[in-house]
């Protein structure tokens, strides 16, 4: 049996421990700012980790995505936001314990500030709109540091605009906007953030990491909308009884806008184009007949041609029309290079010459092989065909020919084949007289100036 005495010695050293615990707590100034110290550095520590893992495969990531992805732009950002989550998961644990947390309370503040205006720094091109976030963070601090927040916020919520049976304070428009571009550039970071790792970490295809980014995107989309229509006060239910409505006005309104967009996922689903794919199309306004895509949009294919231009071609196009996809399974491509000879050359000879005079050009295939062929006898020439096969497109087509057309005439040149041209025999059916008058004929006497009158 215990010994009562060793009991309480037990709980009189337990008590003591537990009550020189709480002192220590309490010298919260000290502990809190070790927090924050430890949290700051852990945070780094996390970002530089993520940076370097960014770093890896950026190379890779540029040649596939359309945006350029800074790392170490993202590390900073990432660096402050796991800073302002640590201090703000040791803020609410101070307060469910009820120890004194002013110092977190401030650096809560102070660090969400830094987060954005770090963010706002690096990806807000607007030099004006950059500053204008720059000083609304310092208000916030400011009132924060002060104990002036609670009664502006107090004011700003009385001021109340009615609108029909809606109600709206300006705190709640304020706080409503606040937290919807912050949701929004959340998501967009998140969003180039899996945009980097689907394309640097999996085996995807282009079309499935951009099928797969804008599914995420646009539930994040949805769920920012969601959480910014709380903040201001809104409730779902009451969109739900309009929403039909304006649903079907906006509808038909924008019904090309909702078929192009379907239109855009029909083909990151099926597949019949992807990035890189040589199409040919109707000539455009610059000449250019062919092109590869660069990008399939939520609205436009965009494909690039060797003009220089950049042809924005609408996805419905390319669902309710014929597509001819000139690399759908690989990249070789057949050219067909007409040309013409004069009856009296020896075909074969011809024919031989011409398959010989391709064997020199560098992008021409030997597999499938160069074959030449009488394809009709025209007017005033022998038709012939030669087909040769390319597996670089995106280089030219039209430099292939002239190159292929300028052997084939140096080589009939000097071996004799003559490269005809149109002849047209004319035959008179009747001859019609033909009278011949001297160089200065004289005028009959009845025809002179005299006679008349």
């Amino acid at each position: 049996m215990a010994n009562p005495t060793d009991a309480d010695s037990i709980s009189i050293f337990m008590t003591s421990l537990v009550q020189g615990f709480q002192e220590y707590l309490h010298q919260h100034v000290f502990l809190q700012i070790g927090i924050i110290a430890v949290t700051y550095l852990l945070a780094s520590l996390f970002a530089r980790k993520l940076g370097k893992y960014l770093e890896k495969d950026i190379e890779k990531v540029k040649r596939h995505m359309r945006f350029t992805l800074a790392p170490a732009h993202f590390a900073i950002v990432l660096k402050y936001f796991v800073w302002l989550v640590l201090v703000w998961f040791f803020h609410a644990l101070f307060k469910l314990l009820k120890m004194p947390l002013d110092v977190l309370h401030l650096a809560v503040t102070f660090v969400a500030a830094l987060l954005v205006i770090r963010f706002a720094s690096f990806y807000i091109k607007s030099a004006f709109w950059s500053r204008f976030v720059y000083v609304i963070c310092l208000v916030v601090v400011s009132l924060r540091i002060f104990k002036l927040w609670d009664p502006a916020v107090h004011l700003l919520d009385s001021m109340t605009i009615g609108l029909g049976s809606f109600s709206f304070s300006l705190w709640g428009l304020i706080e409503a906007a606040t937290v919807f571009i912050l949701m929004l550039a959340v998501a967009g970071t998140a969003n180039r953030f899996i945009a980097h790792w689907l394309t640097a970490s999996t085996k995807l295809t282009y079309s499935d990491r951009t099928l797969i980014q804008r599914v995420i995107y646009g539930a994040m989309l949805v769920v920012v909308i969601l959480i910014t229509l709380s903040a201001a006060g809104i409730h779902t239910a009451a969109i739900a009884v309009t929403g039909g409505a304006i649903g079907v006005a906006i509808g038909i309104g924008l019904q090309k806008m909702g078929s192009n967009m379907v239109s855009g996922m029909m083909l990151l689903l099926r597949k019949p184009i992807r990035q890189g794919d040589m199409i040919a199309f109707e000539k455009s306004f610059s000449g250019a007949g062919y092109g590869w895509i660069t990008q399939i949009g939520p609205m436009y294919v965009h494909v690039a041609t060797r003009n220089g231009s950049s042809i924005l071609i609408p996805n419905e196009d390319f669902v309710t029309q014929r597509i001819e996809n000139l690399s759908y399974d690989d990249n070789l491509v057949r050219l067909n290079i007409p040309f013409g000879i004069a009856y009296k050359s020896d075909l074969d000879k011809a024919k031989t010459l011409a398959l010989g005079a391709v064997t020199g050009i560098a992008r021409i295939l030997n597999s499938p092989e160069p074959i030449c062929l009488v394809t009709e006898f025209g007017d005033s020439t022998v038709n012939l065909e030669l087909r040769v096969w390319i597996d670089t497109p995106r280089n030219g087509l039209a430099n292939i020919k002239d190159a292929v057309l300028m052997a084939v005439w140096d080589s009939f040149h000097a071996n004799g084949i003559e490269i005809a041209f149109p002849q047209r025999d004319l035959h008179i059916k009747s001859a019609v007289p033909l009278t011949l008058f001297k160089d200065n004929p004289q005028p009959d006497a009845k025809d002179s100036p005299e006679n008349e009158g």
